[in-house]
């Protein structure tokens, strides 16, 4: 049966609930913070899957000095914050250490993250494509998983038909200019949204991860793109509809919303 907020894309009754699932405070807010801000904004609901502290990551930026043992405090503290800000619920945090998840059980991830999306019932999940973007090991043992969960809960949902899995991806040629090596999927443009509305705010919660050198490194290029008025129509952020994602993608409800934001 198809629920009411799912049979018109335009005037859903009950708010559309979009997962995102990544492996390190600051992920989220890289991959999709402008598009979660205009999702929560018109008042549906967002989650957050953190799948480890980021103990790993850099201690700290400018003349922030942090030490390894804090760090992870610190990152999720950091996460809590701009996820407040965007009007997202708590993240929902695994417990894993940095590089740790490719050691695990594949099944046994996907069982956690699986009981989570049968908890918030979503009806867009947004996790990392084949390579992760980085090629990090953890981003790519999230995505195996999440796509172990999601065919299980797709199965087992009544609205399964109806359910989309994207993936950030990325044009190719700031592909080639940072040398990233991403399958031709995470290359693909499904959906551009435009998130010149809500960039001042990513950004902000870039800065806000204190504690991460490429987080502020991304919030100058960001900034930088803000006073170039040449490259305007590059406050975007893009995702690719996974393979996984049953049926005709472009006829599912929450697509259609979402690429109307």
């Amino acid at each position: 049966m198809i629920s009411q907020k799912q049979s018109n894309p335009d005037t859903h009754y009950s708010p559309y609930i979009w997962l995102g699932i990544f492996a390190h405070p600051d992920d989220e807010t890289s991959a999709s913070a402008g598009t979660m801000i205009k999702w929560v904004n018109l008042g549906n609901k967002a989650y957050v899957i953190t799948g480890t502290g980021g103990e790993l990551g850099s201690l700290g930026s400018d003349d922030l000095v942090i030490s390894r043992e804090e760090l992870p405090t610190i990152r999720e503290s950091e996460l809590h914050r701009n996820l407040k800000m965007y009007g997202c619920y708590p993240p929902f945090m695994l417990r894993y250490k940095d590089q740790e998840l490719i050691k695990e059980n594949t099944g046994h991830l996907a069982d956690k993250i699986l009981s989570i999306m049968q908890y918030v019932n979503p009806d867009i999940v947004v996790t990392f494509g084949p390579s992760g973007i980085s090629g990090h090991t953890d981003h790519i043992a999230i995505h195996k998983a999440t796509l172990f969960a999601f065919r299980a809960y797709s199965r087992h949902s009544e609205e399964g038909t109806n359910l989309a899995l994207l993936y950030p991806s990325i044009r190719a040629d700031l592909a080639n200019l940072y040398s990233l090596e991403l399958s031709p999927e995470e290359m693909r443009m499904d959906i551009v949204i435009d998130i010149g509305p809500t960039i001042d705010k990513k950004i902000t919660a870039l800065r806000n991860y204190e504690s991460q050198q490429d987080a502020q490194e991304f919030a100058d290029r960001l900034s930088n793109l803000k006073t170039n008025e040449n490259r305007k129509g590059n406050q975007e952020e893009t995702f690719s509809v996974s393979e996984y994602t049953y049926g005709k993608w472009e006829n599912i409800p929450v697509i259609q919303y979402l690429k109307n934001l």
